[in-house]
């Protein structure tokens, strides 16, 4: 889920120029490019590299004291090979910072509240922090930034590699190297003096007086300045957020779902000024904001609010944690893909590290069917496994830019989702419902910016805590023609712990008609599958797939239809349109392809 090591990345289809165009897909491959490895990545291809351009890398000798020479030579290897560069600009990291600012005045260590103990990556809190940052970019801008050689660019803001999430790995690696072992664990970032006072300013935002945050609270505070965070402690943490599912109170509900919101809202809101700083001095490069994980709460990181706000810049998301298996990348990456169209901003994705052969194929498929416009690879994947350089081969020719037709979004359940300790239920449903029928994902953040409108139905199959108004929002387009089907949550109940969730939706039965649409609760997939056949079949829509045999389908539009075998044996897929079936043979372990 997250980088394991520091390569650098290779771009490959797409055009050589530095303005971003739409239609464009780039895919990329990591090595850093000597003049002896430009020419073979120029045989497959390739268009650009990307380099790590860490702060550390130009201003360690001491402040204003710039040294851009290791990347002039790389820019000179480029130029001299006809390929183009992706700098991966990184500050926050502990690696990637000059060792006079790790240990001068300026810094402001992370801070954990499981053991109250600093690490030396960057408080996002940091006040100090936005204007060396914007030095840096600025510096980079003016060296390269009317060089013609940018083909985009890629931020890295904090984290433990430059992912915008806090930090999350529990193990030693290379990023101890600059910087030497830290304290480091998944957990909530957050214990800094300045991250408190961020805190008790936006619940005085939003609560406007401390009686009416008590209230909600069912607590007993005399002003802002004493409200802490709801639990300390790793083994006090832990039980706190267990007993939100298991012994639910409306009050202790409320103020993890206010702390979350925040603790996400804070690196949405860092990665928004760090997209917007750099398409300020980088007006007409592509970016993309790297992310990272599978957004648990103790990450900090809402996929769909990093992408609205990448959009309000003009620019993408690319997410980091693929491998090999095609279920569970569709499972991390489909949320910023769903998110990103949805928003209007581009992206793309890159594995967290080693993938075999077959993962090479589910990569190229996933991004192709996701609507993606890139798709990242490490060189050594390929250029060290000939099984993986074979399939590479014969399955590049799939890797294009498309727009792929999605009837049928999956609630993403993020209220649950952050109450839960165990997220592993909803994995496994997520990967079972790809093998029957492609979606994509809609949230909370989406669902209130009107997300639902461009899909015929909604499939809700985890998740029973819903926010009273998003339930309302469900409803209201239901009454519009929405159709909604429940699988497995035998009941709904809202943050406050009540059952208003459960009669706004489905009222006292299980199949409840709401104005020109309906909403109904299945106990099985059998039942989905038929449900959900039945209503897209009334609205001549495509009806493909709908069992589980590892055999993957998606509609590209205009009578496009891709799809992947995962099984070792040859399959037999049907697609159903207008009253004809079309039955399509894919061989085992490829991709086909029907027009």
């Amino acid at each position: 889920m997250i980088r394991t090591c520091p390569i650098v990345l290779i771009t490959l289809l797409g055009c050589a120029c530095s303005a971003f165009a739409a239609n464009d897909m780039y895919y990329t491959f990591g090595s850093d490019a000597t003049d002896e490895q430009a020419g073979r990545y120029k045989s497959l291809g390739v268009t650009s590299v990307e380099s790590y351009v860490t702060w550390q890398s130009v201003e360690d000798a001491g402040e204003g004291k710039w040294d851009w020479s290791k990347w002039d030579r790389q820019v000179e290897i480029l130029k001299k090979n006809n390929l183009k560069w992706v700098p991966f600009l990184i500050a926050g990291p502990a690696y990637a910072d000059p060792q006079w600012f790790r240990e001068g005045k300026y810094h402001v260590p992370c801070r954990c509240l499981e053991h109250n103990t600093d690490n030396p990556i960057e408080s996002i809190w940091n006040p100090n922090l936005p204007r060396y940052i914007e030095r840096f970019i600025s510096e980079f801008a003016k060296r390269y930034g009317s060089s013609g050689i940018i083909e985009s660019v890629l931020l890295g803001i904090s984290g433990d590699y430059g992912e915008a999430i806090f930090c999350a790995t529990p193990n030693a690696d290379w990023t101890f190297d600059i910087p030497g072992p830290y304290h480091r664990h998944p957990g909530f970032w957050c214990g800094d003096p300045y991250a408190l006072k961020d805190y008790h300013n936006e619940l005085a935002k939003r609560y406007k007086t401390i009686t009416a945050l008590n209230k909600a609270w069912g607590t007993r505070y005399n002003s802002f300045d004493e409200v802490n965070f709801p639990a300390h402690g790793k083994v006090n943490i832990k039980a706190f957020r267990y007993k939100l599912i298991q012994s639910p109170n409306a009050g202790d509900r409320r103020m993890w779902m206010d702390f979350l919101n925040w603790y996400q809202g804070s690196m949405t809101n860092w990665a928004d000024w760090w997209i917007g700083t750099t398409r300020k001095y980088l007006s007409e490069s592509p970016i993309y904001l790297c992310t990272g994980g599978d957004a648990p709460p103790d990450l900090g990181s809402n996929f769909a609010d990093q992408c609205r706000v990448a959009a309000k810049h003009k620019a993408g998301v690319r997410i980091t944690n693929e491998a090999s298996d095609y279920a569970m990348n569709f499972y991390l990456t489909r949320w910023v893909a769903s998110a990103g169209k949805h928003f209007g901003a581009y992206y793309g994705f890159e594995p967290a590290g080693e993938e075999n052969a077959r993962g090479v194929a589910a990569r190229i498929y996933n991004a192709t069917c996701s609507g993606a416009n890139q798709l990242h690879d490490y060189s050594v994947n390929i250029t060290e496994s000939l099984p993986a350089e074979k399939a590479q081969k014969k399955n590049i020719k799939y890797l294009s830019r498309a727009e792929p037709d999605v009837p049928v979004a999956l609630w993403y359940p993020g209220v649950s989702l952050n109450m839960v300790i165990d997220r592993e239920p909803f994995i496994q449903r997520v990967k079972e419902l790809r093998d029957l029928f492609d979606y994509d994902f809609v949230d909370e953040t989406m669902l209130r910016s009107g997300a639902l409108q461009k899909y015929k139905a909604l499939v809700i199959a985890f998740g029973s805590v819903m926010e009273t108004d998003d339930a309302k929002r469900i409803a209201d387009w239901t009454k519009n023609g929405g159709y909604v089907v429940v699988l497995n949550v035998t009941k709904f109940d809202s943050v406050e712990a009540d059952s208003e969730t459960e009669k706004i939706l489905l009222g006292s039965s299980n199949c409840r008609t709401i104005g020109n649409g309906a909403i109904e609760r299945v106990t099985n997939m059998q039942a989905l599958c038929t449900k959900l056949s039945k209503h897209l079949s009334d609205l001549r829509l495509p009806v493909y797939d709908m069992k589980q045999d590892g055999v993957y389908t998606t509609d590209l539009g205009t009578g496009r239809f891709m799809l992947l075998n995962t099984a070792k044996k040859d399959a037999i897929a049907e697609i159903k349109k207008n009253g004809k079936t079309i039955s399509v043979t894919v061989p085992a372990e490829s991709i086909a392809d029907v027009h």
